[in-house]
């Protein structure tokens, strides 16, 4: 008896629930709960700021973004950004060793580098072709200088060294723009925006810090300061 009891309860729950159930996938279709998560590729540009700015220049490389929605609408998400940038060059031909003596060359490359990493909330406008948004949180960056070795003829690398490196925290607070390429399973937006990142004290060295000594050593005059600095970027976005 009981049994049956249940059986009939069970059964009018079922025919009751149904249209709610239906009338809640038509709300949250399967394809948009899979879309909670984005991510773009940016070619970036770094500005220093303050006194950073008078002891390097601009910085250019690449950056990747993933942000994760929080919400159903989109609005609201968790933001984690990075990338790396080449901020001086320099390179100079010398024999591969004295006892080889000039007839094989090498190209001796350095190059001064930026690592700026960021995680923090991103806030924004879910719905149009055009939707702005602000970000903001912690982050970091990096600063690392490396020599190598180059053949002179294809080019390629056999060795490399580190010479200095350095970090340092920061906040960071930035906005910009999704504009909507297309729609669909994948949507595809163009993505522009600047971050600023507030820059802790740090080391770092530029183009000439690394001085070349007779004996075959190195002396490092590494510079040292607040790292403020903008950070600009245009990139491709994939999934909205």
């Amino acid at each position: 008896m009981l049994a049956s009891s249940l059986s009939r309860a069970a059964l009018l729950s079922a025919v009751l629930l149904s249209p709610v159930a239906a009338q809640e996938s038509g709300a949250r279709p399967p394809s948009e709960l899979q879309r909670r998560s984005s991510g773009s590729v940016a070619f970036v540009q770094s500005r220093p700021a303050g006194a950073f700015q008078k002891n390097i220049g601009f910085g250019y490389g690449g950056s990747g973004t993933y942000v994760f929605r929080l919400d159903h609408s989109g609005a609201l998400g968790l933001r984690a950004d990075a990338g790396i940038l080449g901020y001086g060059n320099e390179s100079f031909r010398a024999p591969l060793s004295s006892t080889i003596g000039g007839r094989i060359q090498v190209k001796v490359s350095t190059t001064n580098y930026l690592v700026p990493l960021a995680i923090g909330p991103q806030l924004s406008w879910p719905r149009g072709a055009v939707r702005p948004y602000v970000n903001g949180g912690i982050a970091t960056q990096i600063f690392f200088t490396e020599s190598r070795v180059e053949g002179t003829g294809d080019g390629s690398s056999f060795a490399n060294t580190t010479n200095q490196s350095d970090g340092t925290a920061s906040w960071v607070a930035g906005g910009g723009i999704y504009v909507r390429l297309s729609e669909g399973k994948t949507p595809v937006a163009i993505d522009v925006g600047t971050q600023y990142f507030t820059g802790g004290h740090a080391q770092y060295l530029k183009p000439g810090s690394i001085e070349d000594l007779p004996n075959g050593q190195i002396r490092i005059n590494a510079l040292e300061s607040d790292t403020p600095m903008f950070l600009v970027r245009i990139g491709v976005r994939i999934g909205l």
